[in-house]
Formats: C-alpha cells, structure tokens, sequence
C-alpha cells in the first residue's frame, strides 16, 4: 500500500508540475496482457504462456519540452481478467476446474513523443517510454465440481496473487512505443509493450508481460 500511494503522490505531483503550454486528456482503451514463463530445472528450460483481457482508463498530462517534442505522464487504472475451464493463471487447476483471474493495478506512464503536423487540426506523433506498474488487487477464483454416485458438489476457492505466502511481484515495469493520430481535441492511439521486470521472485522461474494496447483520448 506504501508503494501504491508513493505511485500516486509521484504521478499527481509530475501532472501538476507542468509548464503553461502543457494539455490534459482522458483516455480510455483495451490493453490484453499476455504472459510469458520459463521455468528452469536443472538443463531443461520449459516455457508457457497465458492471456488475459485488459481495459483501462485514466489521465495524461502532456509537456512540451520544445518545439514538437514533448513528454507525457499520465496516472490510469487497469483491469485484466480471465475465465477459463482447465487453465488458470498463477495456479494449478483440474481439467474440469472453472477458474476466474482478477487484477487490478496503477500505471504511471511517461512517454516521450514527437508530433509531426498533417495540415489543418491533424498530427501524426511517435511514442516511447517506460510505464511503472503497480498491482493493487490480483486473484485467481476456482469452482470445482466433484460427482460422487450420481451426486454433484461444488467447491470455491480464491487464490490471492500476492502477499506473503506468493511469490509474484506487484510491481512491473515496461517500455512502451506506438502511434497516435489527434485531430483537433481527439486522439486515437496504439502501441506495444513488453516487461522489463522479473515478475516472480523465484530463481529459476521467469515471468514477463507483454502486448498490444489500443485507445482513445479527448484533450480539455
């Protein structure tokens, strides 16, 4: 929780700290996650990955630094989820399992961009930054069904994704890059990410995020 209220104390002071010339916008977008481990025993690596679906929505408070290049810190809340039967995130599950992964974090993106104008209200911009990530929430939900002589039951267990017993990382960071098209006050933009972090604590696994992410965005 300190982490997370340091995230927002360092976004909300960058947002106000910006010159004149600086412009406020909203955005929202859709930003699937995919993620990537490799876990290693002994000689033998082996890999797998899994996806979740991401929304997200939040603020960007952009400075020009000089002429058409400017540096943009924004403050927005993710949310990723995935159902599946037979798989699960972070957790191991029977082939008859319905899992339900939850998570929520806090993104603090500062992205270094470059406009070039199109003519009238158009401009075309290139982007590239890191984006520090901070998970807030994160939990995997399991309904097992077990039939015993004709009799079903259920059984539901939540499995929280951090904590003291877990050995995934809160925080993540990335670096970001993609394209944006703003005409007059609207924006549509969309890019890549991919991890630079470590997100398990454990020496001999490995796990990383990336992916596509896609938005829109109104200037005030």
């Amino acid at each position: 929780m300190k982490r997370t209220i340091a995230i927002v104390a360092c976004a909300a002071a960058m947002l106000l700290a910006g010159k004149a010339n600086a412009q406020l916008g909203f955005n929202i977008g859709y930003a699937p996650v995919t993620l990537s481990t490799a876990t290693t025993i002994g000689n033998t690596t082996t890999s797998s990955s899994s996806e979740m679906d991401g929304f997200f929505a939040g603020v960007t408070y952009n400075n020009v630094l000089s002429g058409n290049l400017g540096v943009a810190v924004g403050l927005q809340g993710r949310y990723n989820t995935k159902t599946s039967t037979g798989s699960a995130n972070f957790v191991v599950v029977s082939g008859n399992d319905k899992s339900t992964t939850t998570q929520i974090l806090l993104d603090v993106p500062v992205l270094f961009n470059y406009s070039l104008p199109l003519g009238g209200s158009a401009r075309l911009s290139a982007f590239v930054g890191p984006t520090f990530s901070y998970a807030v929430y994160g939990n995997t939900h399991v309904t097992s069904t077990t039939t015993l002589l004709g009799a079903s039951s259920t059984t539901e267990t939540d499995y929280p994704m951090y904590g003291d017993n877990s050995a995934n990382n809160r925080l993540d960071i990335t670096a970001a890059f993609g394209l944006q098209f703003q005409y007059s006050d609207f924006r549509l933009f969309g890019g890549y990410r991919m991890s630079l972090t470590d997100l398990n604590t454990n020496d001999n696994i490995k796990t990383t995020s990336s992916g596509l992410f896609v938005g829109l965005g109104l200037n005030l």
